[in-house]
């Protein structure tokens, strides 16, 4: 049975000393080969701090994202360990989303993740505050997604900049003095491999459209 709306997926892979470089290809090969229905990679990318392989990839059937873990991703020989963050729903900028290949594979700009850690009754108030942040000449926005439920942190923020320096002074000055964040982690993520079709980008541009759509209508009932 498929899931209602599709969910999106970030699994961060912890590969043994020694097996780098064998396990990140064997990984890329399975996700590359892997055809199914029910789950879409989207693409893959590396953690500058811990050197373990991050892709990210979006569900549409739970019972197939269980085989899919178990048959193309821990039966690789050097994966440690597995963890998935989840998330049900958020924002995005649809033309950074749209232009996020093209900017990455460039090797102009550098991509980072923020992790949020976000005062409980303050959820809300505080993610509305993070999108009314106001634009920065040299930070792009990609998208601020929801995963209340992950064990470390509450909310992801994916910024693009050409610069490392602006994106932590962008975060230093803007994210972390929100009302509501408690503390941030930076994550530079490196190397990206494209592995999502047009179709994919297409249902992932979707996603977020419905959900902003829905929650528009909401606040105007």
């Amino acid at each position: 049975m498929r899931s209602i709306q599709p969910i999106l997926a970030i699994i961060d892979v912890d590969i043994m000393c020694g097996k780098d470089e064998t396990a990140r290809e064997q990984m890329l090969h399975n996700l590359r080969r892997y055809r199914g229905e029910g789950v879409k990679p989207l693409w893959t990318n590396w953690l500058r701090q811990r050197a373990d392989l991050r892709f990210t990839c979006l569900i549409h059937d739970v019972a197939d994202f269980n085989r899919f873990m178990l048959d193309v991703v821990r039966s690789v020989d050097g994966v440690r360990e597995t963890s998935t963050l989840l998330s049900f729903g958020g924002r995005a900028d649809i033309d950074t989303l749209l232009e996020l290949e093209m900017e990455v594979s460039t090797n102009n700009m550098v991509a980072v993740n923020v992790m949020l850690d976000v005062q409980p009754g303050m959820d809300r108030q505080c993610f509305q505050a993070l999108l009314d942040l106001p634009p920065h000449p040299e930070v792009k926005r990609v998208w601020l997604l929801n995963c209340y439920h992950s064990h470390n942190f509450d909310l992801m923020l994916l910024l693009l900049g050409k610069r490392l320096s602006s994106i932590t002074g962008y975060v230093m000055s803007w994210v972390r003095t929100t009302p509501g964040v408690i503390d941030t982690e930076l994550q530079t993520v490196m190397d990206w491999r494209w592995l999502a079709s047009p179709d994919d980008l297409v249902d992932l541009v979707e996603l977020f459209f419905t959900r902003t759509a829905l929650d528009s209508q909401q606040e105007h009932l």
